[in-house]
Order: C-alpha cells, then sequence, then structure tokens
C-alpha cells in the first residue's frame, strides 16, 4: 500500500489489526468520540446509508454519480480501500488531501481515546463532511450494520441494503442468512425509508420484521419498484420514477441489481434536481475500481500477453457474479486462469466452487497465492495457498501454488491463459493495482 508519509505516520496512531487483536464491535467508542468532535455526523449533508453483503460499493457509485450529472455534489466513505486510504474519503467530488486527513487523523488522536483504525476513519469522515458543504452524503458500512461504526447517524435521509449472502459470520458470531439480514437491519431507522434489493426468502422476511418493529417504510424490489435488462438496456420503473440507460458503465450483468438499488435510493430523496435523463447519464458514466477492471498499460501488463482483470469478489455470491461475467465473455478457444488469494476466515470452499469446478466453464487453472500485506487495514491473516489449492483440486480442478502474486501472474502465462482474473480480496487488488502504479482518483 502507498499511504502518503503524514497519513500513515497518522493512522499508525490507530494502527490495530486483526492479527494482533481481534477487533471490538460496538459503537460505545466512536459515540464517545465523535461527541468530543461536536458530533460531525449529525451535521454532515443529506446522508443515504448503504449496508449489504454484496454491491454496496457498486451502489455507492451509481449513487455518486447520478448526484453529479444531476449537478449536485456527493460526500462518500467507503471502505475499504485498494492502494491508498485517501480513496476512502471524498469530499464533493475530490479525495481527501494527505494534509487535510493527516491532520484529521492527528485532531482526532489528541482529542480521543480507544479508536480502531476503522473507526478512526469513519471519524475523520464525518469530520470532513460536517466542515465542508455538499449536497448529499454517501455512507457505507464497514461491515454487517448494527454495530458498524457508521451507524451513528441519527437520521439519515434513505437507507440501503444490497443483496444479502452468507459473509462475516464468523467476524460477527451469526450463521445464516436470516442472522445476517437481522444484523444488517440495524441501519434501519424510525420513518426513514429503507431500499432493499433482491433478497432470499429468508433475508427479506427478517427484514421485513426488523422494519415492522422500527417503524422503517419499506421500498422493495419487485414489490415497490422493478430493475431489468430489457432489449440490452437498463430499465428502472419506481414510483414516480423511470429511467432507461442504454448501458451501464459497470460491468457484469448483476450491476442491474446495484444500479436499481441506486435509482429507488435517489427517488426517496424527492430532489427535483434528479430527473430521468441526469440519472441515465449518471448510471453510464459511474466508475468503481476492481469490479472486472482492466488493468491499463503499466509495469505488470507490459510483461504479459495475456489481459489482466481484477475483481472484489471475496465470497460465494461474488465468486458466482464474477463466474457468470467470465462465462460471457469467454471467447472459443480461450483458456482461462484465476489468481485467488483471501482471508482465512472466508468461505474458500464456497468462492472456490463457483469459479474451480470443471463444469461450470470458468477456470482452466486456479492459481493461489499469499494474501498481500494490507498495509495496517481491517482483515485477519491470509489462508494459505496450499490449502486453497487442496480445496480448488477436490472440485476437480488444475491448481496451482504460488508465493505471491507477481510468481502466480508468471504461472498464469507460462499456461497460455488469454484472460486472467484475479480475485478473493481488495487487498489483493489494491496490490496489483499499485505494482501497475495506477490509482483510484
Amino acid at each position: 500500500m502507498s499511504d502518503a508519509p503524514a497519513v500513515a505516520a497518522a493512522l499508525e496512531r490507530f494502527r490495530n489489526p486483526a492479527s494482533r487483536a481481534a477487533p471490538a464491535f460496538g459503537l460505545d467508542h466512536i459515540r464517545r468520540a465523535l461527541a468530543r468532535l461536536g458530533d460531525p455526523q449529525d451535521s454532515a449533508p443529506t446522508a443515504i446509508h448503504i449496508t449489504g453483503t454484496n454491491g454496496k460499493g457498486s451502489t455507492g457509485a451509481f449513487i455518486r454519480a447520478m448526484a453529479e450529472a444531476s449537478g449536485l455534489s456527493a460526500h462518500v466513505f467507503t471502505s475499504p480501500h485498494l492502494v491508498a486510504a485517501n480513496e476512502r474519503i471524498r469530499i464533493a467530488g475530490r479525495l481527501a488531501s494527505d494534509d487535510e486527513l493527516a491532520a484529521t487523523l492527528i485532531h482526532i488522536a489528541e482529542n480521543t481515546e480507544g479508536l480502531t483504525y476503522f473507526e478512526a476513519l469513519t471519524a475523520a469522515a464525518f469530520v470532513l463532511f460536517a466542515r465542508y458543504p455538499a449536497d448529499i452524503s454517501i455512507i457505507e458500512v464497514g461491515a454487517g450494520g448494527a454495530t458498524d461504526a457508521t451507524n451513528v447517524m441519527s437520521r439519515p435521509a434513505a437507507t440501503v441494503i444490497t443483496p444479502i449472502s452468507r459473509d462475516h459470520e464468523i467476524m460477527f458470531g451469526v450463521s445464516g442468512v436470516a442472522a445476517i439480514a437481522r444484523l444488517k437491519a440495524g441501519i434501519f431507522r424510525r420513518r426513514v425509508p429503507a431500499v432493499l434489493a433482491e433478497q432470499p426468502p429468508s433475508a427479506l422476511d427478517a427484514l421485513r420484521e426488523e422494519a415492522s418493529a422500527i417503524g422503517a417504510p419499506l421500498h422493495s424490489a419487485h414489490q415497490h419498484w422493478k430493475a431489468a435488462w430489457r432489449d440490452g438496456a437498463f430499465v428502472f420503473g419506481g414510483k414516480h420514477v423511470q429511467v432507461r440507460a442504454p448501458w451501464l458503465a459497470l460491468p457484469g450483468a448483476h450491476q442491474s441489481e446495484n444500479a436499481g438499488a441506486a435509482c429507488a435510493a435517489v427517488e426517496m430523496l424527492q430532489d427535483p434536481r434528479f430527473t430521468p435523463e441526469t440519472m441515465a447519464a449518471g448510471l453510464r458514466e459511474a466508475h468503481w475500481p476492481a469490479r472486472l477492471q482492466k488493468l491499463s498499460d503499466g509495469p505488470l501488463t507490459r510483461n504479459q500477453t495475456s489481459e489482466i482483470f481484477i475483481d472484489a469478489a471475496h465470497n460465494p455470491a461474488g465468486a458466482a457474479a464474477l463466474a457468470a461475467a467470465i462465462r460471457v465473455a469467454r471467447r472459443p478457444g480461450d483458456r482461462v486462469a484465476v489468481i485467488i488469494a483471501m482471508q482465512g476466515a472466508k468461505d474458500a470452499e464456497g468462492m472456490l466452487a463457483e469459479l474451480a469446478s470443471p463444469d461450470k466453464g470458468v477456470a482452466d487453472d486456479i492459481i493461489a497465492c499469499e494474501l498481500p500485506d494490507s498495509g495496517g487495514q481491517e482483515g485477519g491473516p491470509g489462508a494459505a495457498p496450499a490449502h486453497l489449492a487442496a480445496i480448488a483440486r477436490t472440485l476437480g480442478a488444475h491448481a496451482l501454488e504460488a508465493q505471491d502474486y507477481l510468481d502466480a501472474l508468471k504461472l498464469a502465462q507460462a499456461s497460455g491463459a488469454a484472460r486472467i482474473y484475479v480475485c478473493g480480496s481488495l487487498y489483493l487488488c489494491g496490490a496489483l493495482l499499485s505494482a501497475n502504479g495506477e490509482r483510484v482518483e
């Protein structure tokens, strides 16, 4: 990772990777800290709070793009970052500068205590969002919902729950989709509209119960709004808004779910500056890195005859979406290699079942490598490449082990792969972007 020295030094005051100490989930520390900082979370502009298992970042990217196409400015908080921590905090369209982020983190360190790395960055986002004017704020949870450090806003304008699947169960001590849904429903607020993307039946039942208990009006996919591909175009139909975009800027058929949730959230704002035309323009222009992103010309790609794509898929549902995209893009005769590294606590079996099984028609070679150092980010230790490769082999795949991603790229090219897909962790994707000289702007 390549944080600027001043930012890295400021973040070191909060460095608490899970490999050293397990994170303590809860809102006590962050609430006390924000109170000492003047409760900036309640002074930030109109907020849309987003949780879910997959698609949070893409949904937020669509909302931001629609806002900017409509002439609005947007603050955005996301996590984790790919190359530099500044990526997490976008202030009215620009990334937080090194100097202001470092100064804000130092101010927080000097006026609070007991914050973790993620809590400190969350507090910094709220401080900066309260300081600078914008029309809306887009806040993505780090993980979960009820106990996430972002869940401190007293009254966001809307909440969004993207598709829920199994993930982070060990981290939160829950099991099953319904339990995960109840955890994520913790961002609901009384009389604040809650947008639900398409959900598994058990998750939808749980979300309905939680919304009813707290008094949050639901706006659910299929029931209150619809999003689909029609004649090759994306079409959204809400109660008052109809949007048609000839394409979506983010690749993959699954992005219709995220674009639909984004449109539904924007509809909840009832802001006349959003029009069907500006919303369609935003959907065509959104950008969100490491989502089926092809690496551009750089130190890594210049030595490769293969095309290299990075994707943030890190759980079975994400892997299924990636697998579908690979099958669609695959040309006759192409050899495809998938390079994977992931955290040890993730569902490696479920993810590899989508990518490695020969009957899925996805990968000719699975190449497992070590998870790169996350540079102080949250997250536990990586799964051993030998473990991942062994799982892939039990599924019938041809699997190799690599020392690191550079070794994995060499093995993939030696295999004759025309396309190489890299997945399993945003940390891995970020390492490749950094090595290829690419930044997120």
